[in-house]
């Protein structure tokens, strides 16, 4: 029997790790922390389920998380809601429901938002070309296009502009000007058509845990507070990793540590030159700070709720605070409040909402991510008047705490930027040169939005595993 070694049971490497383990591998999984989950686990605190992170499944049960637990026959639940985004522009609001691919929905997000009403043609020729994706192949041509660049063939209306780039930084966290414009049409289109997008019953963590289970249960070992220290090459292959407790060999060695910080476990020597140079160049994506309330009432309706104020330039944003500057503007907030669709996260009458947005990964001094966690809270207070006298506690998370908690190089909100010139071919693959090692996750061979493009990538890595060993 083949033994399969996984790094991190981060979703990539979870799905991976319970997928192999299906096919009848021996599988271990190391995990460096003292949870399941990586930066998509979840706590408990004071009764309240909190996500690590901020998150929520663009295409839950009909997306790639739900199809690995299908295949793996997790017990794993997806709730929604529809309406399920509440859009607030400045002081316009709308709502719009699962699926909002018609010309109503369109035409209010365009009103919402401000878009010139000479431009409301172009506005729905432009989201109904960003809504045309079937198939990957449909959208290679747009891949290393700019989505800035896309969005000007069309128009300059500014509202327009940001309409799209707050919809880029939700979906994959960066500004329109590096964004693949083929990327976003995938994310966005597959999106807006499934009509699912939704949450997990108890908590974001039940994803990463219920996948485990399954591993588990088909005698796979899970060994946690056990980081891998090196993976161990002999004559260009595989042969097992060093651990905080010793040596554990393997005939496979799949790595969801990121592709960097799995360089640097198997030694920048095992590789050629250029492969290291190229890899230590590829970007991230942003990070993000999140304020979590834990509430004794309900204070919304609708599970997610988007602000943004008119005009807001999120490179701007980010180029201000990268300068040392205080950024001028008020950043967008991403608002879900899960426990409206799912009670079993807050004890009864209670509720739990999570604000968050997109910064840099590095600042230039602590008083600006003091200025935006104080502006993100303001702006909470602000569209949710009395909240303050309903908080049972307050839980900030800013990089640091999700540099830490995940292990990575980075605190970055998803993994490598989806930019028009780090994706498709050129972005990495499963395999690597060392014969035997393969990365998961979302810096790895996957298409989609955050947690999903990582379980994608453990789809597509273990049909190229299983076609190429036989674990039976």
């Amino acid at each position: 029997m083949k033994k399969v070694v996984v790094i991190g049971s981060g979703v990539g490497g979870s799905a991976i790790a319970a997928l192999l383990a299906k096919q009848g591998a021996e599988v271990h999984v190391f995990e460096r922390n003292n949870f399941l989950g990586g930066k998509a686990a979840s706590y408990v605190r004071d009764g309240f389920t909190c996500d690590m992170g901020i998150h929520y499944t663009a295409r839950g049960d009909n997306g790639p998380l739900g199809i690995v637990a299908k295949k793996v026959s997790a017990d794993l639940q997806f709730i929604t809601e529809d309406p399920f985004l509440h859009l607030i522009w400045d002081n316009k609001s709308c709502k719009l429901p699962l699926k909002f691919t018609g010309l109503v929905p369109l035409a209010k997000m365009a009103l919402t938002t401000g878009v010139k009403i000479k431009n409301y043609w172009v506005a729905f020729k432009i989201l109904n070309k960003l809504l045309s994706a079937n198939t990957l192949e449909d959208v290679e041509p747009y891949n290393d296009v700019p989505l800035k660049d896309f969005l000007y063939q069309y128009t300059d209306d500014p509202e327009l502009h940001t309409l799209i780039a707050i919809f880029c930084g939700l979906l994959i966290a960066i500004p329109i000007e590096e964004a693949s414009t083929g990327e976003f049409m995938w994310c966005f289109s597959t999106w807006a058509k499934t009509a699912s997008c939704a949450y997990p019953r108890g908590g974001f963590g039940e994803i990463c845990n219920s996948y485990i289970k399954t591993l588990k249960k088909n005698n796979g070992i899970v060994r946690i507070d056990e980081g891998v220290k090196d993976i161990k090459v002999t004559n260009n292959r595989v042969s097992g990793v060093e651990t905080n407790k010793g040596f554990y060999p393997a005939d496979i060695v799949i790595s969801n540590a990121g592709i960097k910080r799995t360089i640097e476990l198997a030694g920048e020597n095992q590789f050629d030159e250029p492969f290291v140079n190229q890899t230590t160049a590829l970007r991230d994506s942003l990070a993000a700070v999140t304020i979590k309330y834990a509430l004794d009432y309900k204070p919304v309706d609708i599970p997610i709720t988007l602000y943004c104020d008119k005009g807001f330039d999120l490179k701007e944003f980010i180029d201000e605070i990268s300068q040392g500057k205080i950024p001028k503007s008020n950043p967008p907030l991403f608002i879900p409040c899960p426990s409206v669709i799912d009670n079993t996260l807050a004890p009864f009458g209670k509720h739990i909402l999570l604000a968050g947005t997109a910064v840099p990964l590095s600042y230039k001094n602590n008083e600006q991510l003091k200025e935006i966690i104080d502006r993100v809270d303001k702006k909470v207070m602000e569209l949710f008047p009395g909240i303050d006298d309903h908080i049972i506690f307050k839980h900030t998370t800013d990089v640091s705490y999700i540099k830490k908690m995940s292990g990575r190089h980075a605190g970055d909100a998803i993994g490598l930027a989806q930019s028009y010139d780090q994706v498709w071919k050129n972005r990495p693959g499963h395999q690597t040169s060392i014969e035997g090692l393969y990365l998961v996750g979302s810096d790895a061979g996957g298409n989609g939005i955050g947690t999903e493009m990582a379980a994608d990538s453990a789809l597509k890595l273990d049909e190229l595993i299983t076609q190429k060993y036989d674990f039976k």
